[in-house]
């Protein structure tokens, strides 16, 4: 049995279980359905979640997960986000059979693998996983909501648009799938200017117009191709939240902007 263990916890989370956890209820908080923004009443296919420190963008994704908080059922989740340390072209899986956090090991789901490694574009690299946190600290949300499934991380570097759609298609149209893309928006532009930028790529994403660029969303390359599978299948999107590192824990100079939707 082989472990991925936590790379970033302590850094982009608490490394402590009891304070993970009681970070995780702060930014999953019980909330009153009638004041509820994003109660909504379906159950999601898909969300678009940010990936920073949970300081900085903990909240925003904290009201993506909170849609899966009245729905179970689901039997795997994939997860798809950008490389941040290691360069790659085409897609990326694991060969661990578990990932772990501070709240315990999460299985993952090889013959889903098995199958993903039937597409060209998709590779085995345990060296792209191994410190990237992009879908790491998506995981502990997981946990605290006790979605005890099996995961299939994906790491997509390079990679054209429809290639990704292929992958990710089949699983919107299984409602007991669901796909996670992690991005963040903008980097290191002014308070002012990243506003500006990120306004543009909401629109981008709200229209499921799938030529994002890098420095629009870090994880563009996951985000296009769910962008195109949204669009093939006539799919609604819906914007829950959105700011910048300016408005939660950062100084405003140099943001990072983030945002989450709900597909259903």
């Amino acid at each position: 049995m082989s472990i991925r263990p936590a790379a970033v916890a302590g850094l982009f989370y608490p490394e402590d279980k009891a304070d993970l956890y009681g970070v995780l209820t702060d930014l999953l908080p019980e909330r009153v359905s009638e004041n509820a923004l994003n109660k909504l009443t379906e159950k999601p296919r898909a969300l678009i979640v940010p990936h920073a420190g949970y300081m900085y963008s903990g909240a925003i994704a904290g009201l993506g997960y909170d849609l899966l908080r009245d729905y179970s059922g689901f039997d795997t989740i994939y997860l798809l986000g950008p490389n941040h340390r290691e360069p790659l072209e085409g897609c990326a899986v694991p060969t661990s059979d578990y990932f772990s956090t501070p709240l315990g090991d999460i299985q993952v789901d090889h013959k889903a693998i098995n199958t993903l490694l039937k597409n060209d574009v998709v590779i085995e690299a345990d060296k792209v996983h191994a410190q990237e946190h992009c879908l790491e600290v998506q995981l502990p949300f997981l946990q605290y909501l006790q979605l005890n499934v099996p995961i299939v991380p994906l790491i997509i570097g390079e990679c054209a648009a429809a290639d990704v759609a292929d992958i990710i298609e089949p699983l919107l149209l299984d409602p007991n799938k669901l796909v996670i893309v992690s991005t963040d928006l903008s980097h290191f532009h002014s308070y002012e200017n990243a506003k500006k930028t990120d306004a543009h790529t909401d629109l981008k994403i709200m229209s499921a117009d799938h030529d994002l660029k890098p420095t629009e969303a870090c994880g563009c390359h996951a985000l296009n191709g769910l962008l195109l599978a949204i669009k093939h299948q006539s799919l609604t999107i819906k914007k829950l939240a959105q700011c910048n590192s300016g408005d939660t824990a950062g100084a405003k100079e140099r943001v990072v902007g983030y945002a989450c939707y709900g597909v259903f």
